[in-house]
């Protein structure tokens, strides 16, 4: 199924489901096809966003990594949505957002669009969850645009050159998209992902969050996005690092071996009063590998606790 842009100005809610492909991903009593019923849509310029908005109160934006989408994050949406406004945006070219081929899909851009996706929306600051590349985009909106920030918190991200990581060079090789078939990029896209965890994940999770790209453009936007990586999107904000005034949060785990718990070390000196958490038997996928762990963490946060920054 090929994904059009909304013909509609603004934002409408996104009710068509994906056709079926014979995996439930039912996590916390929602499949992925109940979750993206609750998708909206909001165009921002010849792109548009899929974002889900539940609760009421101080804003939460929940920014996923590569190569998931917002579903990622269903289980703590659940959690915060009762004290908490939750919105959880597709990037653009990921998940259910604008997945039409010839547009930037960097970092850099994410960052924008996210930017005008919340002037599109009427939001003006807000806090930061952000994963993986989503961690990246969250670290530039903090450091480029300050203003729409008010609290930050990082799991697992990407950050100084500690990406992109092997597997997401060669998806991104000129001759992916001729050389893999779809089935066999998906069950590629499997086995990293498994690398996330600590113990291993149930197909019916790695079905769910790669389901976006089971099709011939999904596979293609997925190639695109891996061609977008850029490590000196993260370098070249380093210097900046110091600026950020948002409290900053930072939770890692430790047994990441995609982003080592090392990168994590570095952000927490190099953001003025940040902390450092680090959540023992989880790795990239800290979220899912110890969901009690990171919500004990950052409920509070969100509340407005204060950080401490930790002893070397």
């Amino acid at each position: 199924m090929r994904l059009e842009r909304p013909r509609r100005v603004g934002f409408l809610p996104f009710s068509r489901p994906f056709p079926a492909t014979g995996c439930r991903g039912r996590r916390d009593g929602v499949n992925w096809r109940e979750y993206q019923a609750k998708q909206r849509v909001a165009e921002i310029g010849d792109r548009f966003i899929s974002y889900v908005d539940e609760g009421s109160g101080d804003p939460v934006i929940l920014l996923h990594g590569m190569p998931t989408w917002g579903f990622l994050w269903h289980p703590l949406r659940s959690s915060l949505s009762g004290s908490h406004r939750v919105l959880i945006p597709d990037l653009i070219g990921y998940g259910y957002s604008d997945k039409r081929d010839g547009f930037d899909r960097s970092i850099a851009k994410q960052a924008e669009a996210i930017h005008v996706w919340m002037e599109k929306i009427g939001m003006r600051r807000a806090t930061f969850v952000g994963h993986d590349i989503g961690g990246g985009v969250a670290l530039r909106l903090a450091t480029l645009f300050p203003g729409r920030v008010d609290r930050l918190c990082l799991m697992n991200s990407v950050c100084y050159d500690s990406w992109p990581v092997e597997a997401i060079l060669q998806l991104g090789h000129p001759e992916t998209r001729r050389r893999l078939s779809v089935r066999t990029a998906i069950l590629l896209m499997k086995q990293g992902l498994k690398m996330g965890f600590t113990s291993s994940p149930s197909n019916d999770l790695l079905d769910s969050l790669l389901i976006p790209y089971a099709t011939e453009t999904g596979k293609l936007s997925l190639i695109r996005d891996a061609v977008a990586v850029d490590t000196n999107q993260t370098m070249e904000i380093v210097p900046l690092l110091q600026r950020i005034t948002a409290p900053t949060l930072i939770l890692w785990g430790e047994d990441d071996r995609l982003q080592p718990v090392d990168y994590g070390e570095r952000l927490a000196w190099d953001i003025p009063g940040a902390r450092l958490i680090r959540i023992e038997q989880a790795s990239h996928f800290v979220m899912i590998d110890q969901p009690g762990e990171v919500e004990r963490d950052l409920i509070p946060f969100l509340g407005g606790a204060k950080v401490e920054r930790l002893a070397a």
